[in-house]
């Protein structure tokens, strides 16, 4: 009897313990699974990261962690339509989830940045995503940081300034709940209005302040260089050095490394400027920022170096959208070089420049001259 009685109480033990172990090991399973997953995508690593919160998902597809984990990786690729789809799967299982609102506004906001032919409302989306954020979470400082993106975005300076001035002040609160590079990143868009509103030197201490939370932060130096260019008169030196530091954060940054090659030409640094504006010049996207080429093609021509200075100078001038600079240099170029038909070449270019922009007082003089 004792026997029997003993059996029955294993086999009930097992029964219910069997169940209760598996539940256990699924929670630390997703938990590791999205943790692991925030990790690479804290590391830019976002294809690894969208393997594990799509791991977490095959182990709950509502779970709104890997929903919107999976949805920050894929929006990090550039796929910003599959990332809103995460997005709005995670608020429709969990209305008041801010982060959810928040980065959908984010996703909207990216794809009118990449395509605002295509996307010409996601603007208004994003701030009618982000208002629907506030009625619950108004305080939130995550909330009015992309608020004030939106807002920045959609050219209203004076309310966007006002809006990250709240935003910043309850980021950098000792009890925002917020990580470092999060107060950070509040900060560097707080800065961005400084910076439009011509308030430099709030816009340097801000960004400065941003650098304390998070000396890593590539966008802080990069945004801190350009102010600091801006300044009259020009701080070469602390503008060349943020610069440096913002392309040996983040080296695949087409802004930064333009932006260092433009200053240290305009500031004299001629060699080094062919260096980083080749860099620029050979990255994917550099065909959607003409201006390099031609900056590229006058580095070229303070070197004496005619034959890449004109191969650089079309290359600027044929990218679209048309520029009458472009043009200009170009027909400089030629009629420095001055070789036969060049002051044929250089006429042509110029007329080009006049025909883009009749009131170009340089082109004017220049094909005044020949």
């Amino acid at each position: 009897m004792n026997t029997a009685i003993r059996y029955l109480t294993l086999t009930l033990i097992a029964i219910f313990w069997i169940p209760f172990v598996c539940a256990q090991e699924t929670t630390t399973n997703l938990e590791t699974l999205v943790s692991d997953g925030n990790l690479y995508l804290q590391q830019g690593d976002c294809q690894v990261a969208q393997y594990f919160f799509q791991e977490a998902l095959k182990l709950d597809q509502s779970l709104p962690e890997g929903l919107i984990g999976r949805g920050r990786s894929l929006a990090c690729q550039g796929n910003y339509q599959l990332a809103a789809e995460d997005f709005r799967q995670a608020i429709e299982g969990n209305p008041d989830i801010v982060s959810a609102y928040v980065q959908l506004s984010l996703v909207y906001v990216n794809q009118f940045v990449a395509d605002s032919i295509r996307f010409p409302n996601r603007l208004r989306d994003a701030l009618t995503v982000i208002e629907k954020a506030e009625g619950f979470a108004p305080k939130s400082a995550q909330v009015l940081n992309t608020k004030g993106v939106v807002l920045y975005q959609l050219g209203n300076l004076a309310i966007a300034h006002s809006t990250l001035l709240e935003a910043a002040e309850r980021a950098t609160n000792p009890n925002s709940g917020l990580k470092k590079s999060e107060q950070s990143r509040v900060l560097v868009n707080l800065a961005r209005t400084y910076r439009d509103k011509n308030n430099l030197d709030l816009a340097v201490s801000t960004l400065r302040r941003a650098i304390v939370f998070d000396p890593t932060n590539a966008t802080a130096r990069n945004t801190l260089g350009n102010v600091y260019y801006r300044i009259q008169p020009r701080n070469c030196r602390e503008a060349q050095y943020e610069l440096a530091q913002a392309v040996a954060l983040a080296p695949n940054s087409l802004s930064a490394i333009s932006q260092l090659g433009i200053v240290t030409f305009e500031c004299g640094s001629i060699n080094t400027s062919v260096h980083h504006l080749e860099a620029a010049v050979a990255m994917d996207s550099s065909v959607l920022t003409p201006p390099l080429y031609t900056y590229l093609a006058r580095a070229y021509l303070a070197q004496g170096n005619f034959a890449e200075a004109i191969k650089r100078a079309q290359q600027g001038a044929l990218l679209p959208p048309a520029s009458a600079e472009a043009y200009y240099y170009l027909g400089i170029i030629y009629s420095s070089r001055g070789e036969s038909d060049d002051s044929a070449a250089a006429k042509r270019a110029f007329e080009k420049a006049l025909e883009i922009d009749p009131e170009y007082r340089e082109a004017q003089d220049a094909l005044g001259t020949l």
